[in-house]
């Protein structure tokens, strides 16, 4: 039992014990009282409590803080201080708590007295709150498919790169205004993501007609749109636009999303494609009068050229059928992806993704099938070619060359190749996002788990922010399965692989390695860099929340300290050592099997 206890007057441990709020009294030294309510918060008895430093509550890189912050507390009277800080429990774990310092005089002596209130639920909270927006911000701004964002109030909060690189305008003169408009029209009217955001959808109709407005067939109260915008680029572009309201846990609408696809292309094919097929008709026209004409020696050859006319038109219309429907599975492509950039998971942007792909893979090769006969039937009309008359047969080879027949041929199948290679990648990358980001991680199981997997698909996916700044070199040894949250240890590891690639100096590429090993029933797994390193000054307070030494606006300091949560979660230990100008070794250590929590459900 602490002596200064005695020093205290007897009524304040009733009046202390019936607070619900956590108190403590000190001197500087030894806890003088601390209430049940410390006692539940911390996991300490009361009889442990007395016998404790005040300072032993807290863990190194926050003990240090408070001591200097409060250093001279009791021989001159402070005002009275609130603070965020973390305390250790009797179990180890790290909660948040809001700390109220004041000085008081009890027993006619200078006292600290400390009131202090669990916000463990509501920081992690904020912070996975945080991380959900970090994320969506993330998806948004790395998507290849220009998008903007506005909120309720009509103010742009989004506007990715290739937005920028489409409009010819940048986030940093977009962002936080309601100038949307100037990126499509002289004088200001509402877009489409306005007008779903003031559900005025006659308004739509007005501006846009019921012929070139539509709903989505994908997406509930969302709008499709094709317009042509004079404004944009040299001659105008034509653009395909969906917009989608944005909606809070209440159902109502706070914003509104707007997807934009560059269509001027094949809104130029199309003409020229209905161009070319006037011209057929007309062509066909003239040569079946002029065959009639002819001897009746060739009606047999008129006959099969008709038929081989009717089957090729059949084939046309065929192939005019298949690449429609090919561009309605790219349109729900397309909107999958923005369903999953407004609130899903990056596992279920892979997961719907992954159907349209495969449809798109069956049609390519049913296309390559189709344009196989295609060209045999050519073949067998080319063959027939001789025996057509003089006129007939120039007025093919002027068709030929006019269409460049030859070049046509040759590349038909070499676009279908490159289309079937496009789709066998995007399936690894849809296999890399599943892998990285599992559905529901927030209630995933502990499994066992092939570590070397997480850091594979990690590095794929983090494979944009590293390959224009450094090399990776893998050393992995031999590793067994480790019990855990594969997903949650992908998040850590995904923050050293951008930190470590963010670390490279401009003026030269850098090496990333990666290495892997086992000791017993422990894993463990570094990521060292040969970046710009860390000052021995600031190695103590990475993990610190919201602390960071990267320029204002390229950070948030929360990573580390959201990785060292994760690994304490898992029970293990994450370290940090750098030499400035050399480089950073981060290490992780983890037990392979995962020790059953305090309390922990049998």
């Amino acid at each position: 039992m602490n002596d200064d206890i005695f020093a205290l007057p007897a009524q304040l441990f009733p009046f202390a014990n019936a607070l619900t709020s956590a108190v403590m009294l000190h001197r500087g030294g030894k806890i003088l009282l601390a209430n049940d309510a410390l006692s539940r918060l911390s996991g300490y008895a009361p009889e442990e409590l007395a016998r404790m430093d005040f300072w032993a509550l807290f863990p190194p890189p926050a003990c240090d803080r408070l001591r200097e912050r409060d250093s001279g507390r009791l021989d001159s009277p402070r005002p009275t201080t609130l603070d965020e800080t973390v305390i250790v429990t009797r179990s180890g774990e790290t909660r948040w708590v809001e700390m109220s310092v004041s000085n008081q005089v009890i027993a006619d002596a200078p006292t600290v007295f400390c009131s202090i209130l669990d916000i463990t639920d509501r920081m992690r909270a904020e912070t996975d709150q945080l991380q959900a927006r970090q994320l969506l911000a993330q998806i948004i701004e790395s998507g290849p498919v220009p998008t903007l964002v506005i909120d309720a109030r009509h103010v742009l909060t989004h506007w990715n790169r290739a937005c920028a690189q489409v409009l010819g305008i940048s986030a940093e003169s977009m962002v936080g205004t309601r100038g949307q408009w100037r990126a499509f029209y002289e004088s200001e009217r509402p877009i489409l993501a306005d007008l779903i955001v003031s559900g005025t959808i006659d308004e739509m109709i007005e501006l846009y007609g019921t012929q070139n407005l539509r709903r989505s067939t994908v997406i509930d109260d969302a709008y499709e749109i094709e317009s042509h915008f004079p404004h944009l680029g040299t001659h105008g572009r034509w653009l395909y636009a969906t917009a989608a309201p944005l909606r809070n846990d209440a159902g109502e609408v706070i914003g509104a999303i707007e997807t934009l696809q560059d269509i001027t292309e094949r809104k130029h094919a199309e003409n020229a494609l209905r161009k070319m097929q006037t011209e057929l008709e007309a062509t066909v026209a003239q040569r079946t009068s002029e065959l009639s004409h002819a001897k009746a020696t060739l009606e047999e050859d008129i006959d099969r050229r008709e038929t081989a006319e009717a089957e090729l038109l059949k084939r046309y219309v065929e192939l005019t059928e298949l690449n429609c429907r090919l561009q309605e599975t790219h349109q729900q492509l397309i909107q999958s992806e923005k369903l999953a950039s407004i609130g899903q998971l990056a596992a279920g942007v892979a997961h719907e993704i992954n159907n349209p792909i495969g449809y798109v893979n069956s049609n390519i090769r049913s296309l390559k099938g189709y344009m196989t006969q295609l060209l045999d039937v050519f073949d067998t009309y080319e063959k027939c070619e001789a025996e057509l008359p003089p006129a007939a047969r120039e007025a093919i080879a002027a068709a030929k060359e006019r269409a460049d027949f030859a070049y046509l041929r040759d590349d038909i199948g070499q676009l279908i190749s490159e289309s079937e290679e496009g789709t066998g990648r995007v399936r690894k990358i849809v296999q890399d996002l599943r892998d990285f980001s599992r559905a529901d991680s927030s209630r995933e199981d502990w499994q066992p788990a092939d570590l070397h997997a997480g850091l594979d698909s990690t590095l794929n996916i983090a494979s944009n922010e590293i390959k224009y700044k450094a090399d990776v070199v893998r050393e992995y040894g031999e590793l067994p399965l480790v019990e855990c949250q594969l997903s949650q240890l992908n998040q850590v590891f995904m923050n050293l692989f951008v930190n470590a690639a963010q670390a490279m100096p401009d003026e030269r590429r850098g090496t990333i390695r990666v290495r892997t090993g086992s000791a017993g029933d422990t894993v463990w797994i570094e990521i060292d860099d040969n970046g710009r390193g860390i000052p021995p000054d600031l190695i103590d307070r990475i993990f610190d929340p919201f602390f960071t030494t990267k320029p204002i606006g390229m950070g948030t300091g929360l990573g580390l300290a959201l990785s060292y949560g994760i690994v304490q979660k898992h029970h293990g230990n994450i370290t940090a050592s750098s030499t400035p100008g050399a480089g950073t070794t981060f290490r992780i250590t983890l037990p392979a099997q995962h020790p059953a929590d305090p309390g922990e459900a049998s």
